[in-house]
């Protein structure tokens, strides 16, 4: 038995008659068909089957309509609600989104950078892995517009990110204010600007309030332990532990519970907020990222880059965009705070020319702590 032909865009405009070009210019959305003629079209379209060729429709028009992804991975709360705000704003747009990782490897990212560029994606949002050479990037990328996402590549790369600094500068602040004695900051061994923002805004805040910055480094989990035991006494002055990134909160609330120390004799806040930060106890106080807004931010951007590649016209590139959004720090029972009143109170964050001024803080009083 033979198979049927795919049916093509001239068998289309046949049945509904109308010429070739009018099915073309109805497909790719023109309102110069009239109602009653794209009607037709449809139901020869429906009658048909008729699916148009993506292919021929890319190598036309030169574009994929496909966006490149490239995060470090994806077993993280935070890129997790990035990542599907991204997908959702692309589709929106008309737009897919190809996803690959490349697991903190420089060498691995710049393989799959090179794959997004033979796929001929339109645009790549990229989450550089550490140590990565912006030269390099930009070199492989060719004309490929790219916005860097959460950690930003130098000055020539639009970037979306958090103010880090600002936000553990006002995480500090706010255990400050708690009276604790000592604040420990627990950080990651990456040399990641994201980190060092954050680490710089934790020992700038020290310093201002006249405290000595105490720093581990969370290198393995039996050294973190014996780090946290070390200095974590529960019969001493009340301490804290300012945590400066997503693994580092894993790890110290495993650590704790290793060295049986009472999260209740420590106050903590962590940075993203943990899908179960309400339900320990007490409940985690956490300094939440804005990855819905970032995400959308980042796609936005790179889609009016997208469309001025398209538009081939010269001396219309917008200037290299750098956008910093304040977090939002969420108040429970772990920094010292009582529990949040019945209706929650947002100090927001004033951010203006793309900046963020700081970070947004929801709920609950201030409890001393001895």
């Amino acid at each position: 038995m033979q198979a049927r032909n795919r049916p093509t865009i001239i068998d289309v405009a046949r049945a509904a008659d109308v010429g070739p070009s009018t099915v073309s210019r109805h497909v790719r959305g023109s309102k110069s068909v009239s109602p009653k003629v794209a009607k037709r079209i449809e139901m020869a379209i429906a009658a048909l089957g008729y699916q148009p060729n993506a292919v021929a429709r890319s190598l036309r028009i030169g574009r994929t309509q496909t966006l490149g992804l490239l995060f470090p991975h994806v077993n993280n709360v935070f890129y997790g609600h990035a990542m599907r705000t991204i997908q959702a704003e692309a589709r929106l747009s008309g737009f897919t989104v190809m996803l690959l990782t490349h697991q903190e490897d420089a060498k691995l990212q710049q393989e799959q950078l090179a794959s997004l560029k033979r796929a001929q994606v339109d645009g790549v949002i990229l989450l550089p892995a550490a140590g990565t050479n912006v030269a390099q990037v930009l070199d492989l990328l060719g004309n490929t517009p790219v916005v860097t996402f959460d950690r930003a590549l130098g000055k020539t790369i639009d970037s979306v990110v958090l103010d880090n600094y600002r936000a553990a500068r006002e995480a500090t602040e706010h255990l400050l204010s708690h009276g604790y004695s000592k604040i420990l900051a627990v950080n990651a061994d990456y040399k990641l600007q994201p980190l060092q923002d954050r680490l710089q805004g934790y020992v700038e805040a020290m310093y201002s309030a006249g405290k000595r910055a105490q720093i581990i480094i969370s290198k393995d989990a039996r050294q973190l332990r014996e780090d946290l035991r070390s200095q974590l006494h529960p019969s001493g002055p009340a301490g804290a532990i300012l945590s400066l990134s997503y693994s580092v909160t894993l790890a110290i609330l495993s650590a704790l519970q290793e060295i049986r120390f009472d999260l209740h004799d420590v106050g903590l806040i962590g940075i993203d907020d943990l899908e179960f930060s309400s339900f320990i106890d007490p409940p985690l106080t956490t300094l939440a990222q804005p990855a819905e807004e970032l995400a959308r931010r980042a796609v936005q951007q790179l889609l009016r880059r997208t469309a001025q590649n398209s538009s081939q016209v010269t001396g219309s590139a917008e200037k290299v965009a750098h956008v910093m959004l304040p977090g939002t720090l969420i108040l429970r029972a772990s920094c010292g705070c009582r529990p949040a009143p019945a209706k929650e109170q947002t100090s927001p964050g004033h951010p203006a020319n793309g900046r963020g001024a700081g970070t947004r803080a929801q709920s609950a009083r201030r409890r001393p702590r001895s």
